[in-house]
């Protein structure tokens, strides 16, 4: 996490998009709501962004974006967001749970209904977590150890019906 502040960083401060937002950890809640709807790098610059920061920058932006040419996301940047961030950053995007560390079963669940095959990241998934990830993609079922009679019939069942 502290190389891609670096990358960030780096790249910001090439470019004339640092002008001013070193400031921003002084600005109010609304300045820097403001400022990421400008840009979304300057997320970079914010220490703690409140909970309707983030949750604006994912609504805005998405979860993911790009340091150069490397894809990031904002969930590498930040410390321990809340379970609303959470959510909002699997709904964007799925395969966001692997920046999130112990995902509750809601993320879980969120996050393989937006893409089954995010259950690569989930370590010791629930029966409900599995079922949702193959009813999403039948195919996620390569992806989950161990799953039970009931899983593997349904992302048989969910395969077939799809082709």
């Amino acid at each position: 996490m502290k190389e891609i502040r670096q990358i960030v960083r780096q790249v910001l401060s090439e470019s004339f998009l640092s002008e001013n937002y070193e400031n921003l950890n002084n600005a109010t809640e609304e300045e820097q709501l403001a400022a990421i709807e400008k840009d979304a790098y300057v997320i970079e610059y914010i220490d703690n962004p409140s909970e309707a920061v983030q949750l604006s920058f994912i609504e805005q932006h998405g979860v993911s974006f790009f340091i150069g040419s490397r894809v990031a996301s904002l969930l590498d940047i930040i410390s321990n967001p809340s379970e609303a961030v959470q959510l909002a950053a699997v709904k964007d995007n799925g395969y966001a749970i692997e920046c999130i560390d112990n995902p509750s079963e809601a993320v879980q669940l969120a996050a393989v209904k937006q893409n089954g095959n995010a259950i690569t990241y989930i370590k010791n998934s629930s029966e409900e977590v599995q079922l949702a990830a193959v009813n999403q993609n039948g195919r996620a079922i390569e992806d989950i150890d161990n799953p039970s009679s009931k899983v593997k019939a349904k992302a048989d069942l969910a395969r077939w019906m799809k082709d």
